[in-house]
C-alpha cells in the first residue's frame, strides 16, 4: 500500500490575496445559509460552515484557493487566499465560478410562482425561500461525487471521499480553518486502479474513475456547457449510467430541469408531492414535470433539502468547534 503522501500531512498554508464583492443579480428571494450549506449533503472535508461564514477550497488554473463566503443582503462577499502568483486572470476566472457555483445569477421568479400555487410545496418553500443549487466542484469532482454516491450508504461513501483526497488531494489551512483540496484529473493520472481499489478502497469504481479523468481531460468545461444533451453526453463515459449523468448535468451544468433519482430522494418525492410510500421513478419524474416544468430540478432540491432540515447529514459548525474540526481533519490517516 502506498504511503501518505507528505503535503496530505502538513498543511499547505494560504495568505489573503483578494477580496471579491459578487451581486445577487437573480431574479427571486435570496437564502444565502442554504445556497452554500445543504442539510442532505455529506462531510466531504472540502468545505465547512457555521450559521454566517462558509470556507471552501476550489482548483482555479494552477492555484488552490480557499475562500470565505458570506453575505450582506444580496452581496457575496468572498475573501480569497491562495499561496501562488494570483493574477487577474485567476480573479476573473474565480468571480465566475464562485457565481455559477452558487447561482447567483438565476432567476428564481418563475420558480417561485410555481411553488406557490402548489400546496405540497408550502412547508418546503416557506422554510428554504431563495435557497439556490450549489455546486462548487467542477464537472470532473461532482462526476467523482456521483461516482462514490453509487450503490452505498452515506458512510461508506463519505470513507471513501476521505480516503481519495487524503492520499491524493491537499490539506490546506486558511483564515483558521484546516480543508482539503480536489486533485485534478492529471494529478490522478498517475494513480493505477489497484491503488484505488486497495488503498482507497474504492470497489468496482476503482476501474471506472481513470475514465472519468481521461474525459475531463478531452472535454474541456466550455465544451460540456455547450453540449445541447449533457445526460446522453456524459453517459459516453464507460461506467456512468442515467443517475450519475443526471447528477453532473443537474449539479455542475446547472440544469433546473434535471434531477438524479436514487431510491432515498425518489421516496422523498412520492410522500411530499404524491402522498404515496414510495412510487416508480417514471411516475415521480411525470409528476415533476407537470407540475413544475422546466424546474423539476429545483423542485426535488427543495422536497429533498426540507427532508434534512431538522436531521442534517453534516450539521453546522458551532464556531467554537472550529479547533476540533481541524484536529481532524490534520490527523495523520491509518
Amino acid at each position: 500500500m502506498a504511503a501518505t503522501q507528505e503535503h496530505d500531512v502538513i498543511p499547505r498554508r494560504l495568505e489573503h490575496a483578494d477580496t471579491l464583492e459578487l451581486p445577487v443579480t437573480g431574479g427571486g428571494p435570496f437564502d444565502f445559509l442554504h445556497t452554500v450549506w445543504k442539510p442532505s449533503h455529506y462531510a466531504t472535508g472540502l468545505e465547512a460552515h457555521t450559521a454566517t461564514r462558509s470556507w471552501r477550497i476550489f482548483r482555479v488554473g494552477d492555484l488552490v484557493t480557499g475562500v470565505r463566503l458570506h453575505a450582506e443582503d444580496r452581496l457575496v462577499i468572498a475573501e480569497v487566499y491562495t499561496d501562488g502568483d494570483y493574477k487577474p486572470s485567476h480573479r476573473e476566472h474565480l468571480a465566475r465560478r464562485l457565481t455559477a457555483s452558487y447561482g447567483l445569477d438565476e432567476d428564481l421568479s418563475q420558480f417561485t410562482e410555481l411553488a406557490a400555487a402548489v400546496p405540497q410545496m408550502r412547508e418546503p418553500f416557506q422554510a428554504l425561500s431563495g435557497m439556490r443549487q450549489s455546486c462548487p466542484e467542477d464537472h470532473f469532482e461532482i462526476a467523482v461525487v456521483a461516482l462514490l454516491l453509487q450503490n452505498v450508504t452515506i458512510a461508506r461513501t463519505t470513507q471513501m471521499t476521505r480516503n481519495l483526497l487524503t492520499h491524493h488531494g491537499w490539506l490546506v489551512r486558511f483564515d483558521g480553518v484546516t480543508l482539503r483540496a480536489w486533485f485534478t484529473p492529471a494529478e490522478l493520472a498517475h494513480v493505477s486502479t489497484e491503488t484505488l481499489k486497495e488503498q482507497d478502497r474504492l470497489g468496482y469504481r476503482a476501474k471506472t474513475l481513470p475514465y472519468f479523468a481521461d474525459f475531463s481531460h478531452d472535454h474541456p468545461a466550455e465544451e460540456l456547457q455547450a453540449a445541447d444533451d449533457l445526460e446522453q453526453t456524459f453517459q459516453q463515459i464507460k461506467g456512468v449510467g442515467p443517475y450519475t449523468a443526471a447528477i453532473m448535468a443537474s449539479h455542475a451544468s446547472r440544469d433546473p430541469a434535471t434531477f438524479g433519482l436514487d431510491v432515498w430522494n425518489r421516496k422523498i418525492l412520492a410522500r411530499r408531492l404524491l402522498d404515496a410510500d414510495d412510487a416508480a421513478p417514471e411516475t415521480v419524474t411525470r409528476c415533476l414535470n407537470e407540475l413544475f416544468p422546466g424546474h423539476a430540478g429545483t423542485v426535488g432540491l427543495y422536497v429533498v433539502e426540507h427532508a434534512y432540515l431538522n436531521t442534517p447529514v453534516a450539521p453546522l459548525l458551532d464556531p467554537d468547534g472550529i479547533d476540533a474540526w481541524n484536529e481532524a481533519l490534520e490527523r495523520p490517516a491509518t
